[in-house]
C-alpha cells in the first residue's frame, strides 16, 4: 500500500514538474522571431551547452560578420537575452500555480492538566471552484508574457542591425578620412616644394600645413567613432575578450533599387506588432478576471471543514465546520467596479497605442523616403558636381592661375560633399530598420551591393613652376 502510495506521489510530482517546463512556449518564441527576424538561427546549440554555442559564435566571427550573423550572434550569446528566456519560466510558474487548489489547514490544541483536546482540518473550497476561471485569466496573462518577450527579442534584433550600419558608415568615414590625410600631405608637399622654387608665398604654405593637421585630427576623431560604434555592437551580441575583434564589410551597401510601398503598412503594424498583442491578452486577461472578481466580492472565502473535540471527561465529539464571510457593508461593489475601470483603462491604452503605432509607421516611413532622395540626390548631381569643381580648380592650380588655399577649399568641399552622402545612407539603412522596428517584422531586400564612395583614390598631381 505505501509503494503504490510513493509511485502516486512520484508521478504527481512528475506530472507537476513536466507542466511547469516553459520550453514549449520558448520554442515557439523562437520559431517567431527566426521567421519576423528573417535570420537563421541553430537554436538546438543552447541545449547542447555554451561550448557548442562557442563554436558557432566562433564561426560566425571568423570571417566578415554580416548583419544577419550578428543578429543570430546576439540571439545566442547574449546574457541579457538569456535572462529574458527565464522569464518565461517565470510566467509558466504562475500559471501551474492558478491550477493548483489551496493547501489545507490543520491545527491541533492540547489542554494541559486535563485530557482535553482539539483536532481541526479545514480546506478553502472557493479557490477550488475558482481554478477553472482562475486559469483562462492566468493562461491569458502568460500568452501576454509570451508575447512581450517576443517583442523585446525583435526590438534588439532591430537595435543590432541598427548598430552595425552604424560601425559601417563610421568605417566609410574613417576610410575616406584617410584619402583625404593623403590627399592633404600631397597637397603640403606640392606646396612646400613650390615655395623652395620661389613660386608661391609662405601663407599658401602655412595654408596647406594647417588642411593637412585638420586632416589627421579629423581622422582621428572618425577612429574614436569606430571604436564606440563597435563596443555598442559588442554589448548587443555579449561578446568579450578575443571575440571583439570581429569583421565587418568596410561600406555600407547601395540603397536597394525598389522598396517597399507605403500601402497597407498601417494596417499591417496593427495587425502584427507583438505588443499590440500583448496589450490585447492584457484586456482579454482583464476581462477573465472580472468574472472572477463578481464572485469573489460576494462571497471571498468558503471554508470547509472536519472538527473533533474531546473533552476532559473523555467524550469525544466530531462533525463538519462551515465559515464564510458576510458581505454586510461594501457587498462587494467597491472591488467589482475598480475591475471594471481596470478592464476599460486597458482597452483605451489599447486604442492610444495603436493611435501612436500608426502614426510611428508614417514617420518612420518618411524618413526612410527622405533619406533615400537625399542619397540620390548626392549621388546623381552633388558629388558629380563637387568632382568637377575640384578637377578644375586642380588644373588652375597647376597653372598658377590659383593658390593653394582655393585648392584647398575646393577640396575640403568635396570632402563636406562626400562625409555627408555617406551620412545620408546611414540615416536610410537606420530609418529603414526602425520602419521594421515599428512594423514588427523583417522588410525583405534583395542581393546588395556595396557602395563606392570613399574608395581610395590616387593624390592629386601638381605641376612644379
Amino acid at each position: 500500500m505505501k509503494g503504490r502510495q510513493l509511485a502516486l506521489t512520484s508521478v504527481l510530482l512528475a506530472s507537476g514538474c513536466a507542466a511547469i517546463d516553459p520550453q514549449p512556449a520558448l520554442d515557439r518564441v523562437r520559431a517567431e522571431v527566426t521567421d519576423r527576424a528573417a535570420v537563421s538561427v541553430d537554436w538546438a546549440l543552447e541545449r547542447e551547452g555554451h561550448e557548442a554555442v562557442g563554436r558557432c559564435v566562433a564561426a560566425k566571427l571568423a570571417g566578415e560578420m554580416t548583419a544577419d550573423d550578428a543578429v543570430a550572434v546576439a540571439l545566442l550569446k547574449n546574457p541579457a537575452l538569456r535572462a529574458l528566456y527565464r522569464e518565461l519560466g517565470v510566467a509558466r510558474s504562475d500559471l501551474v500555480a492558478a491550477g493548483l487548489p489551496e493547501s489545507p489547514v490543520f491545527s491541533a490544541e492540547r489542554r494541559f492538566r486535563g485530557r482535553a483536546a482539539e483536532l481541526d482540518v479545514a480546506q478553502e473550497f472557493m479557490s477550488v471552484f475558482l481554478i477553472p476561471l482562475r486559469r483562462r485569466v492566468a493562461e491569458s496573462e502568460f500568452d501576454r508574457e509570451r508575447l512581450r518577450v517576443t517583442h523585446e527579442l525583435l526590438d534588439h534584433t532591430a537595435e543590432v542591425r541598427s548598430a552595425y550600419f552604424e560601425v559601417q558608415a563610421a568605417q566609410q568615414l574613417v576610410e575616406m578620412r584617410r584619402s583625404v590625410v593623403d590627399a592633404m600631405d600631397a597637397s603640403l608637399t606640392a606646396a612646400r616644394a613650390l615655395r623652395a622654387a620661389g613660386n608661391t608665398a609662405p601663407l599658401d604654405v602655412a595654408q596647406a600645413e594647417r588642411g593637412a593637421n585638420q586632416a589627421r585630427l579629423d581622422h582621428a576623431d572618425a577612429e574614436l567613432e569606430v571604436a564606440e560604434a563597435r563596443e555598442r555592437v559588442n554589448v548587443l551580441l555579449g561578446l568579450w575578450g578575443e571575440e571583439t575583434g570581429w569583421r565587418i564589410p568596410p561600406r555600407l551597401p547601395e540603397i536597394p533599387r525598389d522598396d517597399i510601398p507605403v500601402d497597407e503598412l498601417e494596417r499591417r503594424a496593427v495587425t502584427d506588432r507583438l505588443d499590440l498583442a500583448s496589450q490585447r491578452a492584457e484586456v482579454e486577461a482583464l476581462a477573465q478576471s472580472l468574472g472572477v472578481t463578481r464572485i469573489t466580492s460576494v462571497l471571498p472565502e468558503l471554508t470547509l471543514g472536519g472538527h473533533s473535540e474531546r473533552e476532559p471527561e473523555g467524550n469525544t465529539s466530531r462533525g463538519p465546520s462551515l465559515s464564510f464571510p458576510l458581505s454586510i457593508f461594501g457587498r462587494g461593489r467597491a472591488a467589482r467596479a475598480r475591475a471594471n475601470y481596470l478592464l476599460l483603462q486597458a482597452e483605451d491604452r489599447y486604442a492610444a497605442s495603436a493611435i501612436e503605432i500608426r502614426s510611428e509607421v508614417r514617420t518612420a516611413f518618411a524618413r526612410m523616403a527622405t533619406a533615400r532622395k537625399k542619397a540620390a540626390f548626392y549621388r546623381r548631381a552633388v558629388l558629380p558636381v563637387q568632382q568637377t569643381v575640384t578637377d578644375q580648380t586642380q588644373l588652375l592650380f597647376n597653372g598658377m592661375f590659383v593658390g593653394v588655399f582655393q585648392l584647398l577649399e575646393a577640396k575640403q568641399d568635396q570632402i563636406d560633399a562626400g562625409r555627408d552622402y555617406i551620412r545620408a545612407l546611414a540615416d536610410y539603412w537606420l530609418a529603414r530598420t526602425e520602419l521594421e522596428k515599428v512594423l514588427g517584422r523583417r522588410i525583405p531586400t534583395g542581393e546588395l551591393q556595396p557602395n563606392s564612395v570613399g574608395e581610395p583614390k590616387a593624390a592629386p598631381t601638381m605641376h612644379h613652376h
